[in-house]
């Protein structure tokens, strides 16, 4: 079992979170959150508990007066991330402590992740799942926004970029509307885990060719995957982690939103099974 930290030093930290979507929720998404929050708050039912520091849960949770708690691998990383703005804020209860060895002693009545398990390997899903149904109330809820491939099929650049420009440039900045294939460029074939190098190499070649229509763009292309060198994260394809999830846990339902990245980041709304 991995019990070391993950890779969510400061410098990335800093950086990561003046990333935009779809690096975080999208308003719209975030709505699909606060629709299951309503739901329970009605049968008051108001415990919650965040994996990771995502302060449009935390300022949505807030809003409604929901019992706020947050777990994350680094205290540092959740201080970074809370200096973002939040409308709403509130008391929270925060864990310093691993999603893959953790015991709150407490269950919950919902659980929200933002690609959780996603910036786990994949060979640590069976145990984050067990570990989420140990803090599950029995009718308690995981809903959380996942990163996967629809198929198999491997990206394409110059068919993303001509997308991007054709279709979304003039709304969406091309991190917005695309970074999730720069990601999934071409990730293990075994483990599902991102490439990091092979997408930047992708980038460049892209860039050579002529196909980004602004140096701006592949500046800040590069730049955020520079800051995943040493990062991982797993872009498995969604039947595959669907199959997964069933071991575990029954999928209730699946919602996307209109955003372009949409297509690549389900929300999975979970129960025990």
């Amino acid at each position: 079992m991995t019990t070391d930290k993950l890779n969510w030093q400061p410098t990335k930290a800093e950086y990561w979170k003046n990333l935009p979507s779809p690096a975080r929720p999208w308003p719209s998404e975030v709505e699909w959150f606060e629709k299951y929050v309503l739901e329970k708050k009605e049968q008051g039912l108001i415990d919650v508990l965040v994996l990771g520091s995502t302060v449009e849960f935390r300022s949505m949770l807030h809003k409604n007066k929901m019992n706020v708690h947050v777990v994350d691998f680094s205290k540092e990383f959740y201080k970074i991330l809370s200096k973002q703005p939040m409308k709403h804020k509130g008391e929270e209860v925060f864990y310093e402590e691993n999603w893959l060895a953790m015991d709150l002693k407490k269950k919950f009545d919902l659980i929200f992740g933002d690609w959780v398990p996603g910036v786990l390997h994949t060979k640590d899903y069976d145990m984050f799942f067990k570990i989420i149904i140990i803090h599950l109330k029995d009718d308690g809820l995981f809903i959380g926004r996942e990163c996967l491939r629809p198929t198999q099929e491997p990206v394409s650049f110059e068919k993303v970029l001509k997308d991007h420009y054709q279709k979304y440039a003039n709304k969406y900045s091309l991190y917005e509307s695309s970074m999730q294939y720069i990601y999934g460029y071409r990730p293990d074939p075994q483990t599902s885990m991102w490439n990091i190098k092979l997408a930047q190499e992708g980038v460049d070649q892209a860039f050579k060719q002529g196909l980004f229509k602004n140096k701006d763009d592949y500046q800040f292309i590069s730049k955020a995957l520079a800051i995943e060198k040493d990062g991982s994260a797993s872009i498995m394809v969604k039947e595959d982690f669907e199959n997964w999830i069933k071991k575990y846990l029954e999928i209730l339902a699946e919602h996307h939103v209109d955003e372009p990245s949409s297509n690549w980041y389900p929300i999975y709304v979970l129960k025990k099974r």
